[in-house]
């Protein structure tokens, strides 16, 4: 149902879209001045176009905790839908209306089946996390080596993996890195180094499908490569 390789063309489209836009306007900060928050919603636009459905910031199906509030629960940063205007359904929010609803004249019309027209299960959908990554990032607005590289390309994606592979009701993810580095082979090689850190410690991801896209020099990084690791569950 899903396909890896069109997830991450669509994205790298998007983004050069956006690079192209940013060119335009004469700028002295390129697309690696963009936080990695700032970045959500131009590669939720990628999706906006296709048939998919896209959605944002949507809670995760499970819980460490009985009964949690939205505030509690995590949130996947994308959500992707077979078709258009299709929803996730939500086995937490329904227990809540099967509690609320407990002894009073409500309960039997509270009790769902199937989820209802318009959701699809959660196993159904992709949920895709977003790690943006630079050799040269901006700190306070001024570009500087990145001095916490490495850290975060080792514990960011990994973080995402284990919460992703931890929830029994998602069957398919992925974690894309947004990397930015001075060279084109620095981001496949150092996103490779990174899956192959994770396979050693037996986490469940696959090889990952890569696009790069050259960019303007504002900070010291060329090159924006994608790189989507499938988690195999």
């Amino acid at each position: 149902m899903w396909n890896s390789l069109e997830i991450t063309q669509l994205c790298a489209i998007q983004l050069k879209e956006l690079e192209a836009e940013i060119n335009s306007q004469s700028t002295y900060r390129g697309l690696d001045s963009y936080s990695e928050v700032q970045l959500h919603p131009f590669i939720h636009q990628a999706f906006t176009t296709t048939h998919f459905g896209a959605l944002r910031e949507i809670c995760y199906p499970s819980a460490s905790v009985e009964n949690p509030t939205n505030t509690q629960r995590q949130r996947c940063d994308i959500v992707l839908t077979p078709n258009l205007k299709q929803s996730i359904f939500d086995p937490i929010d329904e227990q809540r209306t099967r509690q609320k609803a407990a002894g009073t004249l409500f309960e039997s019309s509270a009790l769902l089946d199937s989820p209802p027209q318009g959701t699809i299960p959660p196993e159904d959908a992709y949920w895709l996390e977003i790690k943006s990554i630079a050799q040269f990032s901006y700190v306070d607005g001024v570009p500087n080596p990145n001095s916490s590289y490495s850290s975060e390309m080792l514990n960011g994606p990994r973080t995402d993996v284990i919460k992703l592979a931890s929830d029994p009701l998602i069957r398919h993810a992925g974690v894309l890195i947004v990397h930015f580095a001075e060279d084109q082979s620095t981001g496949i090689h150092d996103i490779s180094a990174a899956v192959d850190h994770m396979i050693g410690l037996e986490l469940p991801v696959s090889i990952p499908e890569f696009e790069t896209i050259p960019i303007k020099n504002h900070a010291g990084n060329e090159y924006c490569t994608l790189g989507l690791i499938p988690v195999r569950l």
